[in-house]
């Protein structure tokens, strides 16, 4: 659960707080790489979601 609501802060957090300053290119660099990071934890945190998801393995005796 924390890794689904880590992803949409995540998202929300890069649609209203990075793009506006990017937009506007208010020190360009930085926001970019704010942004790029910010883009990395959202996956993953879904490929963390998804992997929680998945049916455990069968054991091999």
């Amino acid at each position: 659960m924390i890794f689904i609501v880590s992803g949409l802060l995540l998202a929300l957090l890069s649609e209203f707080a990075v793009a506006p300053r990017i937009v506007a290119r208010e020190n360009l660099r930085l926001w970019h790489s704010v942004g790029s990071v910010m883009y990395l934890l959202q996956w993953v945190c879904a490929a963390a979601t998804f992997g929680k998801l998945l049916p455990p393995r069968p054991q091999v005796s």
